[in-house]
Parts: structure tokens; C-alpha cells; sequence
């Protein structure tokens, strides 16, 4: 998904019985408590798979990252001359590659607020805390840092959100928290949003803890991941090229 166009929902959902489970491995360990885990979950005769880098929000910071040449730059190479240890791709972009939405990097205002049904929440961090809000909900402060705005919500109050479209899978990244710290930024293999908030909702689909909150950021040839992880750094490259990054870092 290049760019903001339209929302698209669906009455189909899929049961929650649908999905399980069938695989968990650990790909690599970050510092100050970090990690990337890679599950596999499997229903009705076809699976999907979440690369999440887990971290904490009291040991570690989170980023915009704007990218110095939009459209021409590459997740990891950006991410790296950032200083960030891992991250993913952003939230929306228009053809011209103009950010879709709210974008703050370092206090720094990029895009302003917009109003649109799939630009639903946001990411920011206020001081030093990283929380996810409706866009309706969101109170614009001096000491908002970071912020993309992005969406759909895919889960929220530990449940998956009702009405998303359930026609049209594609790659996905989400960043999802516990409520209490936890964060993950997800690259997910090719399910539509319906899926993918079922997939989030399941227990151990990216942690041992349960996601309370999940936001929808750039999907399609748009997502990518990256961490420099130990033994060996794990990548899932984006295809196509993006304005913002999410990157994380530990604190001092």
C-alpha cells in the first residue's frame, strides 16, 4: 500500500477458531532486554507468519525517522545512520511522497493532523512514554516528541477491531502493546486486516503477553523490517521505497 486512497470494509470475519499457533522461534537478541521472535500461525489449510521485535518502553526509545531522500532510501541503511538497533517501515505517503497524516520526527513537525477513516490512530511519544490513541482521542502538546498517524486499529481493549476488511491480504507492519511497556513493531506475511487483528488477538502470536492495542502502519510492498540483531542481524526487506521510518534505540 504506497499511498492513502480508501477504506474498505467487509462483514466477513474470520472465527477466532480459525487460527493457532503451530510455531515459535527465536530469531536474535537486541540490548537492554530486547528481542526478534518469529511465529507461524497456522488455519484452514494456510498459515501466516509475525517477525516481532519486542521491547520495552522503560529501557527503550522510539523514532521517526524521516528519510533524508523520500522515495530513494532504504529501511535498513536509513535506520542504521539513525543509530537506531532495529525498526520498520512508516505510515502513509502520497505519490509525490508527501507524509499522509501527522508526521513529527524529533519534535520536529513534518505533516500536519488530517482527518480520513484509515488514518484512525496514533503513534506518538509524549515525553517519554509511547502510546497508540484513536485520532480521535489524540491531544496535539509540545511534548509530543514522535508521532505518525496511521490505521486502521486493528485491536483495541485486547480485542480485535469489528468491520475490517477481509478481502484483500497483503504484507502488513502494526506496532502493538500490553498497556504496561510491552511493544512489538510486526512484519506479517500476506493476510487481509481482518485476519490480521484475529492473528494479533491470539495468545503467543508475537509474545508471551497479551496485545492490548494494535495500529495498522504502512502495508503492501511498503513493509519491511529490520534489526541488528545478535547472532546475526534479521531482515525482511520492503519492495517499494517510503517517506518514514519507525526505529527504536536503547536509552542511555
Amino acid at each position: 500500500m504506497r499511498c492513502l486512497l480508501f477504506v474498505f470494509f467487509a462483514a466477513v470475519v474470520v472465527p477466532a477458531s480459525a487460527w493457532e499457533v503451530s510455531e515459535r522461534r527465536e530469531l536474535g537478541t537486541l540490548p537492554s532486554g530486547g528481542s526478534v521472535r518469529e511465529t507461524t500461525i497456522a488455519g484452514d489449510g494456510t498459515s501466516a507468519r509475525t517477525t516481532s521485535i519486542l521491547f520495552n518502553n522503560k529501557t527503550w526509545r522510539l523514532r521517526v525517522v524521516d528519510s533524508p531522500a523520500p522515495g530513494e532510501t532504504k529501511l535498513a541503511e536509513v535506520l542504521a545512520q539513525a543509530r537506531c538497533v532495529a525498526g520498520v517501515n512508516g505510515s502513509y505517503f502520497h505519490p509525490d511522497f508527501r507524509p499522509a497524516g501527522l508526521a513529527i520526527s524529533d519534535g520536529k513537525q513534518i505533516n500536519g493532523f488530517e482527518k480520513a477513516k484509515l488514518l484512525s490512530g496514533v503513534l506518538a511519544v509524549r515525553g517519554s512514554r509511547i502510546e497508540i490513541v484513536r485520532s480521535s482521542r489524540f491531544q496535539s502538546s509540545p511534548d509530543v516528541r514522535q508521532a505518525v498517524q496511521a490505521g486502521p486499529m486493528l485491536v483495541e481493549g485486547g480485542e480485535p477491531t469489528v468491520g475490517l476488511n477481509n478481502e484483500r491480504p497483503a504484507r502488513r507492519t502494526v506496532v502493538a502493546t500490553d498497556g504496561r511497556g510491552q511493544w512489538a513493531l510486526v512484519y506479517m506475511t500476506s493476510v487481509t486486516l481482518a485476519e490480521a487483528a484475529k492473528i494479533l488477538s491470539l495468545p503467543g502470536a508475537i509474545s508471551d503477553w497479551k496485545v492490548a492495542a494494535a495500529l495498522n502502519l504502512d502495508g503492501g510492498s511498503s513493509s519491511g523490517l529490520w534489526a541488528d540483531a545478535t547472532p546475526s542481524p534479521v531482515s525482511r526487506p520492503e519492495l517499494g521505497r517510503v517517506r518514514n521510518y519507525i526505529g527504536i534505540s536503547p536509552k542511555p
